[in-house]
């Protein structure tokens, strides 16, 4: 009799634990989701880097900030994730103030690595587990139509800009590889 007590304390437990949920997305395991005959080798991450630019006095001036920010993709439609890009040493490129932001006449790239993974590491609860099971988006090897919806980017007045791209491109997932790499974009930035 205790043991059966015990187990449905233990299963009201679970039941009530997952029911109460912190509203955070949950993406992608760590593990790949990629299949892999060897399993060597698993599929973490895509890979963009953006350029944005603005036009003074039709010559094209690229937007020189610290960093991009809430970079966001989804993959055949589905939410993918939002990801900063790489800090930037804006220390090395000559600047000036256009608006309310720097710009150079030197190509700024922007990297942006998009991880395959959530970010809770450590699932504890039967809920975590659901909404896990719910949201999770398998890539096999193949084609997909990955779309770079929009950025923001930190003006001089620490004002963050949001801009909407228009990147929407193919992308090949091979077996075997740890990332695929979208490609390079110049982004006009009207202001």
């Amino acid at each position: 009799m205790k043991k059966i007590l015990a187990t449905v304390g233990l299963l009201i437990a679970l039941v009530i634990m997952g029911c109460s949920k912190d509203n955070s997305p949950y993406s992608y395991p760590n593990e790949s989701t990629i299949y892999s005959e060897t399993n060597k080798i698993n599929f973490r991450e895509l890979l963009v880097i953006l350029k944005p630019y603005t036009m003074v006095d039709n010559q094209k001036k690229y937007i020189l900030t610290d960093s991009l920010f809430n970079v966001h993709f989804s993959v055949n439609g589905n939410e993918w994730g939002k990801f900063n890009s790489a800090k930037t040493d804006t220390t090395r490129y000559q600047d000036e103030m256009f608006n309310d932001f720097k710009v150079t006449d030197e190509v700024v790239k922007y990297p942006v690595i998009a991880p395959f993974q959530t970010a809770k590491d450590t699932l504890t609860t039967a809920g975590e587990y659901s909404d896990l099971l719910n949201a999770y988006f398998t890539l096999e090897p193949g084609f997909y139509i990955c779309n770079v919806e929009s950025f923001e980017f930190r003006d001089e007045n620490g004002v963050m800009k949001k801009v909407e791209t228009t990147i929407i491109e193919p992308v090949e997932i091979k077996e075997n590889l740890r990332s695929a790499f979208i490609g390079e974009f110049e982004i006009l930035i009207n202001e």
